[in-house]
């Protein structure tokens, strides 16, 4: 497992984009979170969504939002249903080179599941679900603070 753990990261790690290198771990944590919590409703993130979710302060995560938008990772979008309220996005650059790179690794899913027989794939589908379960239960995982 660990092996494949490894030769996965390393393929992600050829998919990354080197202005990567511009940005601080805290900074690509918080364009990863916001980028995910994005993903699925493309709404946008309100800052005290990211804060929580980062499990920062709301002053910190605006001090973060205020140098990322600087850099042009994070764009602020005004929020049609409440003028006063503002979206975040991760910039378009930045957005593109996340879903390439998720395009990437799907492909790679999928030439691992083709060379599995249905039953193969059935199970090996059944176990991934139940990783995803335990690993989303936090109380299997006492020793990180929530």
């Amino acid at each position: 497992m660990r092996f494949s753990e490894r030769r996965i990261k390393e393929f992600c790690a050829s998919q990354v984009p080197t202005e990567i290198f511009h940005y601080t771990l805290s900074q690509m944590r918080a364009i990863d979170t916001l980028y995910s919590l994005n993903r699925d409703s493309g709404a946008g993130v309100q800052l005290k969504v990211l804060a929580e979710t980062l499990a920062i302060t709301p002053a910190a995560a605006s001090e973060m939002v205020d140098t990322l938008v600087r850099k042009g990772a994070i764009i602020r979008k005004s929020d049609p249903a409440d003028r006063r309220a503002v979206r975040l996005f991760v910039g378009d650059t930045l957005r593109e080179r996340f879903e390439d790179c998720e395009s990437a690794l799907n492909g790679l899913m999928e030439r691992f599941l083709a060379t599995l027989s249905e039953n193969e794939k059935d199970v090996f589908c059944e176990v991934a679900e139940k990783l995803a379960r335990f690993t989303a239960d936090t109380d299997n995982f006492p020793e990180v603070k929530r």
